[in-house]
């Protein structure tokens, strides 16, 4: 078995790289090299993906967030409810991870959904495997928070995405982006995800679509 000084050197180059990986090829690479296969036994979840059908509901509004999720195939949406209008949180596609973090490591109950939007495959680690993960390799168990962590840093660019472009270029910027689900699913999630209501996001969907026709 490898040092912690040797594993602490695989992981660093993995994370080196990590803008450039989807988190669920990430955690796939770094169980698959010899330094961490002693630990498959203790992912029997992670073995097979399984197959969840569109529109089931996968943490419900008042549940505790008993898995994260990292999505093989298809398409996810996390929403909360305010003034009774649904509002996307987040969009989940192909090799990304879907997690109500706060619930799942408090255990308490989430004030957010995670919905499924496409027929999907999808991988899952439960509350209790990582735990048990944590006492078995601290490393492993980083490893999955920094996924995590990655995810908030990707809400702080959200946040400045809203607060510096205009309605027309956040669509812009969406429609444009390599992992947009632009045309897969719902203008109306977009809409909300950006901000915005569904007619007014159709008004500037045309606008930016004319503009680069031109």
């Amino acid at each position: 078995m490898l040092s912690y000084d040797n594993k602490m050197t695989i992981l660093n180059r993995h994370n080196s790289t990590m803008n450039n990986f989807k988190p669920l090829q990430l955690l796939t690479d770094t169980l698959g090299s010899s330094a961490f296969a002693h630990l498959k036994e203790h992912f029997p979840s992670m073995a097979t993906p399984y197959r969840v059908r569109k529109g089931r509901i996968l943490v419900n509004i008042g549940q505790v967030n008993d898995n994260i999720y990292f999505l093989h195939s298809g398409v996810m949406r996390s929403y909360y409810i305010i003034n009774d209008e649904d509002i996307t949180s987040r969009l989940i596609g192909e090799g990304d991870i879907a997690c109500i973090a706060e619930s799942f490591f408090t255990r308490k109950k989430s004030d957010e959904a995670i919905e499924v939007l496409e027929d999907s495959l999808l991988y899952s680690v439960s509350y209790e495997e990582y735990r048990a993960l944590a006492k078995e390799d601290v490393l492993i168990s980083n490893l999955i928070v920094q996924m995590l962590e990655l995810r908030l840093i990707s809400f702080s660019e959200k946040v400045k995405l809203f607060k510096f472009l205009t309605v027309e270029q956040r669509i812009e910027a969406y429609i444009n982006h390599p992992s947009s689900l632009f045309r897969r699913i719902s203008d109306h999630y977009i809409a909300t995800y950006l901000g915005t209501t569904p007619a007014t996001f159709s008004r500037c969907l045309k606008s930016v679509l004319r503009d680069k026709k031109l």
